[in-house]
């Protein structure tokens, strides 16, 4: 079926923000915790990496922000990327 993407950019706690949802499926829990992990993938063996997520956090992180998800199977998963405004050397 169809669904719907959503990109809000905000201000938050000193922090700019860009979030992406979706009305999709959703993310299980037990991957959910998983997403992050360098090499950790869904697609089947010999299609993908599993490094994409991996590699974003580190530079997220790298610039003292952060990455959040919320996700609820058969509803939808919200990704929130966070970077401080006062980033140095910007």
């Amino acid at each position: 079926g169809k669904g719907t993407i959503t990109v809000r950019t905000f201000r938050h706690d000193g922090m700019f923000a860009i979030a992406v949802a979706d009305t999709g499926s959703g993310i299980p829990p037990e991957i959910l915790e998983r997403i992050f992990d360098p090499f950790f993938t869904t697609k089947p063996v010999g299609q993908g990496t599993g490094l994409g997520l991996s590699i974003s956090y580190g530079i997220i992180k790298s610039h003292d922000g952060r990455i959040e998800v919320s996700s609820t199977p058969g509803e939808g998963t919200e990704i929130r990327i966070l970077i401080p405004t006062n980033l140095q050397g910007a």
